[in-house]
């Protein structure tokens, strides 16, 4: 039933679905396809007691429909259909292939829905759900990497002036079902202020300055819940700003984000402070294939003390995951420290290359780190070593884009990990791991 809704609504937005007069509404469309595949070796590190080598081809289908009823309002619907090569394991033969069957990999999601209505000349206001950023993605980001790129549901108004862009939001992240203890209205919400800097001299690349504050109430019974995304109560003032310079053949980028509050279940509450620090250094050298080298090192906070009703660990909340802490997605944020070299060239105008090499540690040596995409092996619970060395990673990558429209991205990645993981008991995690990915995208 899903699907066919979902096939009904497509339809029913396509734009020769519609003999309207053109000068009370239009149209437009667009979007792509992409396929890739992930293939790892080793993915738990040598751990006899799991499965190290896997390959997962996907491929996602995203169309983007417009419609503009005049000069002053309009709309936007995305829609996204994902699925992995192959029958999952559990799913009937009739739910993988049937018209109907009621698998999310047979219908088609709703990311984006929402209207736009454009008060004045420099002021607008979007209501529904939609992707959303602030600055580069270092806090909130669209994520579009993965399968489903991130989208908020609330509203955004925004004012356009010349010196920059101010932003105010209200999102709702969770309604709360009433069972067990509850409070007036269990939801989750977020309100925040973004500023973009516009008018700049000529050595200020970027600004970006933001807070936001996150209020959920308890909804039921249980565990709280360390991050953002398990929690079900907070109140939490989140904040943060980033800026780029550029001196002649220098660019210097600085990233800083912190929060405090507290979080809290039936059970109790929890105190929870957190900071992320970033900076990089590159230098451009145009005449050799437009080429950059950079340095860029990462610390956020850990938990130094569990059981001091205190939680420290850095909580990355919607940041852009995939282009942060490596390529292989083996680690998200949080206790998370790392120092990144390396280098990017352009040897023609359709193709850029890259090499990376990336060193990883905890934070703090008493907690743990967060799994990143393809991290949930290497960091499925066991008794890891004392050492703060996580591993070092090296990737390779090259991207080419065709007159078509055609994109692809060829990429190898290789961990080496550090006695944090080869000193793991019962069984040790520190055999190599290595990951090919190649992907091709088509869009229109």
């Amino acid at each position: 039933m899903r699907r066919v809704l979902a096939t009904a609504v497509l339809v029913a937005c396509l734009p020769t679905a519609y003999a309207q007069d053109k000068a009370k509404g239009e149209f437009t469309h667009g979007g792509e396809y992409r396929v890739r595949d992930t293939w790892m070796q080793n993915a738990a590190g040598g751990d006899k007691s799991q499965t190290n080598s896997q390959n997962t081809i996907y491929h996602r289908f995203k169309l983007g429909i417009g419609a503009r009823a005049s000069e002053k309002l309009s709309a936007h619907l995305t829609l996204l259909g994902n699925a992995t090569f192959g029958q999952i394991s559990g799913e009937t033969q009739a739910e993988y292939s049937g018209a109907t069957g009621g698998t999310e990999e047979n219908f088609a999601a709703i990311n984006e829905m929402y209207a736009n209505w454009l008060l004045a000349d420099d002021l607008a206001v979007k209501l529904g759900r939609f992707n959303y950023q602030i600055g580069d993605g270092y806090v909130i980001g669209i994520n579009d990497w993965e399968a489903t790129p991130y989208s908020f549901e609330g509203v955004l108004g925004s004012w356009e002036a010349e010196f920059g862009r101010l932003q105010a939001f209200a999102f709702k992240l969770r309604e709360y079902a009433t069972a067990g203890p509850t409070s007036g209205d269990p939801e989750h919400n977020t309100y925040g202020l973004n500023f973009d800097l516009k008018t700049m001299p000529e050595w200020l690349k970027a600004v970006n300055v933001h807070v936001l504050q996150d209020a959920a109430q308890i909804a039921t019974a249980g565990t709280t819940g360390t991050t953002v995304k398990g929690t079900q109560g907070q109140d939490v003032l989140r904040y943060g700003a980033n800026a780029g310079f550029a001196f002649s053949i220098v660019d210097l980028k600085l990233w800083y984000a912190g929060y405090n509050g507290k979080i809290r279940n039936s059970s109790g509450s929890l105190d929870t402070e957190g900071t992320m620090m970033q900076a990089e250094l590159g230098v451009g050298f145009p005449g050799f294939m437009n080429s950059r080298v950079y340095a860029q090192y990462h610390q956020d906070s850990g938990d130094k003390n569990s059981t001091d009703n205190k939680n420290g660990r850095y909580d990355s909340y919607f940041y852009e995951r995939h282009d942060n802490a490596g390529l292989m997605d083996l680690f998200d944020w949080g206790n998370l420290t790392y120092i990144t070299v390396g280098w990017t060239g352009k040897p023609s105008d359709a193709t850029d290359v890259g090499l990376t090499y990336t060193m990883f540690s905890r934070t703090e040596k008493g907690d743990g780190v967060a799994s990143g995409l393809y991290g949930g092996q290497l960091n499925a619970a066991t008794t890891f070593g004392s050492d703060d060395k996580l591993g070092d990673e090296i990737d390779l990558w090259a991207e080419h884009r065709y007159e078509n429209g055609l994109s692809t991205v060829a990429r190898v990645g290789y961990f080496m990990p550090g006695g944090y993981y080869d000193k793991a008991t019962p069984d040790k995690r520190g055999d190599d791991v290595l990951q090919v990915m190649v992907q091709g995208k088509f869009a229109f």
